[in-house]
């Protein structure tokens, strides 16, 4: 008789890691972001947002390669 797989978690570990590459990126991005913002305003957007998008990134890779079958 087949049961029913339980269906894969991520572990408190991996979240935590989750949680600590967010605030690094976070950490990056604010100082980049004020500091861009006195010169060029455009340019403040891209350095906020590189850090986070890099940091997503990580996040789902870690999500993805722990979820895998």
């Amino acid at each position: 008789m087949t049961g029913n797989p339980q269906p894969k978690r991520l572990t408190r570990g991996q979240i935590a890691l989750m949680i600590a590459i967010d605030i690094v990126a976070v950490a990056i991005a604010i100082p980049l972001y004020l500091f861009f913002a006195k010169n060029d305003p455009g340019a403040s957007l891209f350095a906020l947002a590189a850090p986070l998008v890099f940091g997503g990134f990580f996040n789902l890779v870690i999500a993805l390669v722990s979820l895998k079958p």
